[in-house]
């Protein structure tokens, strides 16, 4: 992996975003088409999803709602009508928006459905009109941000819609583990300023949100035989990222940088190294290898899963890069890297995704918590690993397994995970 290549990789996989990212795509669609019928009085509206999208985003709070309701999301959507905000289209709610909900709900018509489709589990239509006798239809496909087609009165606005999203994404791709040591090892990093900054920013925001809770959490407040005990440093990293995790989930007004589309393994992909270093006392390059081992290391990840995933994609992300600088920054060899992920993945790929809601707060931070355990396990040389089964010898192909278990042998487990939330 060269610094183009690590680049472009970054401009692809990181997006800012308030809420849980399936929440924020609704209220997404819904700005859009409240900005193209701007100066008409909205009549109806009308939402399709793909049901792994409705898994994701039915269960989960509104920002500055602190409660779910995916007709509350579609109505703030409408009243913000700033489609430029993307992701982060609820960073600008108020409490007059709040307000206004309710009564906006009770003079349009409203329309909620899903389905599963063939060969797409992102999949978002809106269809929206006016009484004055103006429609408008758009429609986001494959991934959160991509605008594949917005039409006002049948005429097509391209202005509104994300060119080659999709192929600019899978465009750069990781092809072995081995890149991500190699280019970590290398140490130029050149053009990755800004992961950088948004770690910093990551690590620092779950810091603010901490000290309003629990103080003795932080790491200056922890003691030396805390920190040399990897047991103890796993529980205080689970609360680094419970604590802010938690706040997206259950609507409050936050802001994070998502990672490959979650914003909460953003949250377990930055801040995990972030504490780390901290807590170790890293110089800042020593600091930074941590942050881009981990980075791409999630990104690896989630490349082989689709992006609404069956299993828990940002668990198994996150575990696999907190087990790998875990491992790294206690001087773990190349192999014992990728023998600690192996070890993470064997006892936790099982773990589905039921609909993101407030409980995958503890997924990802006990995922973070089980990566560095499985650090540890490696460590101290007491893990009997023989591949069989899913996980293989070769990190890659346990990797590219754990994205066929996930896009093919599960792929129809959605409708049944539905039925039972």
């Amino acid at each position: 992996m060269d610094n183009f290549t690590a680049r472009r990789l970054l401009d692809s996989n990181m997006t800012k975003t308030m809420g849980c990212t399936d929440i924020g795509v609704v209220g997404y669609i819904a700005s859009i088409g409240a900005y193209i019928l701007r100066n008409s009085v909205i009549k109806s509206v009308k939402l399709v999803m793909s049901e792994e999208l409705y898994k994701n985003a039915v269960n989960v709070g509104v920002p500055g709602l602190n409660k779910s309701g995916l007709d509350k999301a579609l109505a703030l959507g409408i009243l913000l009508k700033n489609p430029k905000k993307q992701l982060s289209v609820f960073e600008s709610v108020t409490n007059d928006d709040i307000d206004k909900i309710d009564e906006l709900l009770s003079k349009i018509d409203v329309s909620i459905t899903y389905k599963k489709f063939d060969d797409i589990v992102l999949y978002e239509e809106l269809y929206i009109t006016s009484t004055e006798g103006d429609e408008a239809r758009i429609i986001i496909k494959d991934f959160y941000d991509n605008v594949v087609s917005v039409t006002r009165n049948g005429e097509r606005l391209s202005e509104f819609e994300k060119e080659a999203l999709i192929e600019r994404v899978n465009k750069y791709k990781i092809e072995k583990y081995d890149e991500i040591l190699d280019f970590v090892e290398k140490g130029d990093f050149e053009g990755l300023d800004e992961l950088f900054r948004i770690a910093e920013i990551q690590y620092e925001n779950a810091r603010v949100e901490i000290k309003k809770n629990n103080s003795d959490s932080l790491v200056e407040n922890i003691s030396k035989d805390q920190k040399g005990c990897m047991y103890d440093l796993s529980n205080f990293l689970r609360i680094h990222i419970t604590v802010p995790a938690s706040k997206r989930m259950q609507g409050d007004i936050y802001t994070v940088y998502g990672v490959a589309g979650s914003g909460n393994l953003g949250i377990g992909t930055l801040v995990t190294p972030m504490f780390l270093a901290d807590a170790f006392g890293f110089d800042q390059e020593k600091r930074r290898k941590l942050i881009v081992l981990s980075f791409y290391t999630s990104v690896y990840v989630k490349q082989e899963m689709s992006v609404v995933t069956v299993l828990c994609g940002t668990g198994h992300a996150t575990g696999c890069s907190a087990a790998a600088v875990s491992t790294y920054a206690k001087e773990g060899s190349r192999a014992e890297i990728k023998q600690a992920i192996n070890i993470y993945l064997s006892a936790q790929m099982g773990v589905v995704c039921d609909g993101a809601k407030l409980s995958c707060t503890y997924k990802v931070a006990f995922a973070a918590m089980n990566g560095m355990i499985a650090s540890k396990t490696v460590l101290d040389h007491t893990s009997q690993y023989d591949g069989y089964g899913i996980n293989k010898l070769d990190i890659d192909e346990t990797i590219k397994n754990l994205g066929k278990l996930n896009n093919e042998v599960l792929s129809s487990a959605n409708h049944g995970i539905i039925d039972l939330i």
